[in-house]
């Protein structure tokens, strides 16, 4: 409640960059004028009433398109045979099992190997090795089903709930449940999936030529667990500064850097790129968050600068700490809040639901 409200003022949340979309308070009056203002000043629905920016509505009419695709797909004939041009799920099924074997088949990262090349482990290195291992799992958990799911088409194995599963899910082209359990959060269908997971593991088999060192640029969203290497900045700088690790923050600087203009590796902290901007613009001339424009769905971030500071020196004047996901649902794919400068009050994008996303579809 505001002494405003008797003012006429603009009950949008900031709709002053909104052309022709306004709903302004009442002067005081009796209840029917009320009812009366209400009926004659609200004639459209729109996402500015609630603060969002109209692409909002882009995106959900978007989101709601694919599931109803997704619906249709998973309800058409399988019955295999099928017309000319028509291919049965088992046959689908095993050229992508073929690609995919041929694509993932002989890699592996050999740590016993990467272990003897370090004279010391280091967070950085932990971090790596934890991420290689993860790989390794699921690479091993790709080519054990397939090679049974291979084996059941043969007429070598029966068909189990698990590979029959398995022949749908690529029949379908989507993740399999096997390796979603041991993989990273994704809304991804397999094929893009697929691309993606090949682009982790050329970051990964980078780092294996030089373990001893980090990337110049670490691509963060193709990190399984990457918590775990915001922690690793910040015992970096515990180790250095002598500080407790609890009561420091890791504080993110936008640079005006793009992944091909890098030169090396900072002197504290590290640099990271993948990020993308929902629900606003980035301004890379005075490194500001901005409205979106029109039919912009997401922006992406030039690098971004990763340091560790203690509590009480986190920049908080002009600053919108904009939280980070791992994927478009959000919630539990939270990552960490990042500082993101702004002209505008927080509260702003606070209400559009502006958030760092790592991986979108």
């Amino acid at each position: 409640m505001r002494d405003e409200l008797f003012d006429e003022m603009e009950l949008y949340p900031f709709a002053e960059d909104e052309k022709g979309v306004s709903f302004k308070a009442p002067s005081p009056t009796s209840y029917e004028r009320y009812l009366a203002h209400i009926d004659n000043e609200l004639t459209q629905e729109t996402t500015i009433a609630f603060g969002l920016h109209p692409n909002a509505e882009i995106g959900f009419r978007t989101e709601n398109s694919m599931a109803l695709y997704a619906t249709l797909q998973v309800l058409q004939p399988r019955d295999g045979g099928g017309g000319e041009g028509q291919s049965s799920p088992q046959h689908v099924a095993e050229n992508m099992l073929n690609d995919i074997q041929d694509r993932f088949g002989e890699i592996i990262f050999d740590m016993e190997d990467v272990e003897a090349q370090l004279e010391e482990k280091g967070p950085y290195q932990n971090v790596f090795i934890q991420e290689c291992e993860w790989m390794n799992a699921l690479l091993g958990e790709i080519r054990r089903s397939l090679t049974e799911l291979n084996l059941g088409f043969a007429g070598e194995l029966t068909m189990s709930d698990a590979m029959d599963a398995l022949m749908n899910s690529l029949f379908l082209d989507r993740i399999p449940d096997g390796w979603n359990n041991l993989a990273w959060p994704s809304q991804r269908s397999l094929a893009p999936w697929l691309a993606n997971f090949s682009q982790r593991i050329v970051q990964l088999q980078g780092w294996v030529g030089a373990p001893s060192e980090i990337p110049k640029v670490t691509w963060l969203s193709g990190l399984v667990n990457p918590q775990s290497f915001l922690t690793a900045i910040k015992q970096v700088t515990a180790q250095a500064i002598g500080a407790e690790l609890d009561k420091l923050v890791v504080q993110t600087d936008v640079t005006k850097m793009t992944l091909d203009t890098v030169e090396k590796v900072p002197a504290s902290g590290a640099l990271i790129y993948g990020l993308f901007l929902q629900g606003a613009s980035w301004d890379s001339g005075g490194s500001t968050v901005v409205p979106s424009q029109p039919k912009e769905m997401f922006v992406t971030m030039p690098v971004i600068l990763c340091k560790s500071v203690g509590v009480d020196k986190v920049e908080t004047k002009g600053i919108y700490n904009c939280p980070v996901y791992k994927t478009e649902t959000r919630g539990p794919t939270y990552i960490f809040q990042a500082q993101l400068k702004t002209k505008n009050p927080a509260a702003r994008w606070v209400l559009a639901g502006v958030a760092l996303i790592c991986d979108i579809v």
